[in-house]
């Protein structure tokens, strides 16, 4: 077996056409693994970190490849070296390229031996947010079985809804009390307004949707209390540049719901690989008493099964709107691999939980703790 690896973002950019046909042919496959994502999210948020990624071939074609990043981050006064997949945080799916499980699962413990040994000042590797049903987590729980101190937990849940081939199958699976209340919503919105569903493109180009959506989504938030994402105009940036780059490829679902040709709710959403992933939504509180958002989601559902997509993704989080839509629920695993070593595998304990004791001691044990470690 040959290891190869790219030690620079720049291989990536250089290799948009086989990173993309590396995707495409991987059994794990979302929008956050895609070259679009990943790029775009460096561009904004890898200023000092380091990007990798490990490749393995096996008298053939790359087999699996792993994409991780190296950043610096401070645990008890020590400055340590943190491994983790790229876009880390903002991916809700993130996982391993595998073009061939059996020959990735022979190669995967090596690979996370050489990621081990690679960084000298780093003490425990974190893949985190991995689907629980996908070949990623399989591989993993592979490296699991043979890596003493190695850990699993469930991080977070992800809501969706498998779409049937018709609307009229799906509705009837709802609640009674559901579609007797989305029967009101449309009739009091349609009274009042003429009420459309649309794509981003009836609105304006995907700069001008994206600001409206951003300015909706904000809206909603504050008038809940929160401060929304959209407040950081990085974060602006970012998905506006993700939204332009996936509308080239045909994966931008933002959709709007217009009262009068006003947007009033709106999904951001991906369309990809025969599903819908809806990363954000938000509506104009001004219109509350239609339920405005509830009327985006019907209408998003009646799309992916028109379009006869498999599955509308609700991505992380476990917020009550979205549990009327009789979803389902898959977790996001998190596994975390320490290197050999009393040291390594007290640091990953102080990371992963024992923190929160150590911080309870007197501040003489917690100096001596961070010398020791």
């Amino acid at each position: 077996m040959t290891t190869l690896e790219s030690q620079t973002i720049n291989g990536l950019e250089d290799s948009e056409a086989e990173w993309n046909q590396l995707l495409s042919q991987s059994i794990d496959n979302n929008p956050f693994l895609t070259y679009e994502w990943l790029t775009t999210w460096w561009k904004y948020f890898g200023k000092g970190k380091e990007l990798k990624i490990f490749t393995a071939e096996n008298q053939g074609p790359v087999s699996l490849a792993i994409p991780i990043m190296y950043s610096k981050c401070k645990v008890l006064g020590s400055k340590r070296c943190k491994i983790e997949f790229v876009a880390s945080g903002d991916s809700d799916y993130q996982g391993f390229l595998v073009t061939n499980f059996q020959k990735a699962s022979r190669s995967v413990n090596h690979l996370i031996e050489n990621i081990k040994e690679d960084s000298n000042d780093s003490d425990c590797i974190v893949f985190g947010d991995v689907p629980e049903d996908s070949v990623t987590a399989r591989l993993l729980e592979s490296v699991n079985e043979n890596s003493s101190g190695t850990s699993r937990s469930t991080t977070s849940t992800c809501p969706y809804v498998p779409l049937p081939n018709n609307f009229g199958l799906y509705n009837q699976s709802l609640g009674s009390n559901m579609r007797r209340n989305l029967k009101i919503w449309e009739k009091q919105a349609s009274k009042d307004y003429r009420v459309e569903f649309v794509k981003y493109a009836e609105i304006g180009n995907v700069k001008e949707a994206m600001k409206i959506f951003f300015d909706l989504h904000q809206k909603r938030q504050m008038a809940k209390g929160n401060c929304g994402v959209f407040s950081d105009s990085i974060k602006r940036s970012f998905h506006t540049d993700v939204a332009k780059a996936f509308a080239e490829k045909g994966w931008l679902g933002l959709f709007f719901l217009t009262f009068n040709d006003k947007p009033v709710s709106t999904v951001y959403s991906y369309e990809y690989n025969g599903k819908l992933y809806a990363y954000l939504c938000g509506f104009d509180p001004e219109y509350a008493r239609y339920r405005p958002g509830h009327l985006a989601f019907k209408n998003l559902i009646k799309y992916g099964i028109g379009k006869k997509l498999r599955e509308l993704d609700f991505l992380r989080g476990d917020e009550e709107y979205k549990s009327r839509w009789r979803a389902m629920v898959r977790n996001n695993f998190e596994f975390r691999i320490p290197k050999r070593g009393l040291r390594n595998k007290f640091y990953n304990w102080t990371t992963n939980g024992g923190s929160s004791y150590i911080h309870g001691l007197p501040v003489g044990y917690q100096r001596l703790f961070a010398k020791v470690l």
